[in-house]
């Protein structure tokens, strides 16, 4: 019989300076054509040739960041990367070589929502909240029964196994809820 006991881990990183406003002036790239029923980034933004393209409002490429908005938008994407790999590194129960394989930006107005799914065949997947209150809408695991849905809370990583399904239900603030998103996998 399967077990619904899983992994979920959640550790609190301060935000980086700036993150909400890079995810803020991102093109909506994905126009809701995924699982995430929100705004939504490009799915590579720890690599550097994702800032060639086209993917900011007003700010079209990485070579016109202006020095005056701080960190440039690829730090603070792999900043979370670098501590989303830490945490698996911390609680993998083998020690063995990942690495990012996606990461995005996504920000949730009222009624905006994602769908229920997994990140099979990915080893960890991981959210981590750049804005967003106990009130906003929470990270749900449906087969969890012991699991309770997880709130929001800025600074949190939440890490869980890519196989497990999850979603999020309409929010429900009249604020943004921000977060970065991604998975992790073997390294090649």
């Amino acid at each position: 019989v399967f077990s619904e006991k899983f992994p979920i881990v959640i550790k609190k990183y301060p935000p980086p300076e700036n993150l909400a406003d890079i995810i803020r002036d991102s093109k909506d790239v994905q126009k809701r054509s995924t699982n995430v029923k929100a705004k939504m980034t490009d799915w590579h933004m720890h690599k550097e040739e994702t800032y060639g393209k086209e993917i900011f409002t007003g700010i079209e490429r990485l070579e016109k960041w202006p020095s005056w908005a701080g960190p440039e938008p690829i730090s603070s994407f792999k900043w979370v990367c670098d501590k989303a790999i830490e945490l698996a590194d911390e609680n993998n129960p083998h020690k063995i070589k990942m690495e990012i394989c996606e990461v995005w930006g996504a920000l949730y107005r009222k009624g905006e929502y994602t769908k229920e799914h997994d990140h099979w065949p990915n080893l960890w997947s991981f959210v981590y909240t750049v804005e967003g209150c106990t009130d906003c809408a929470p990270l749900v695991f449906p087969n969890g029964r012991s699991t309770p849905p997880i709130m929001p809370e800025k600074g949190n990583m939440i890490l869980f196994p890519s196989w497990v399904l999850h979603k999020v239900p309409g929010h429900t603030c009249n604020h943004d809820r921000i977060i970065v998103a991604g998975n992790i996998s073997l390294s090649k």
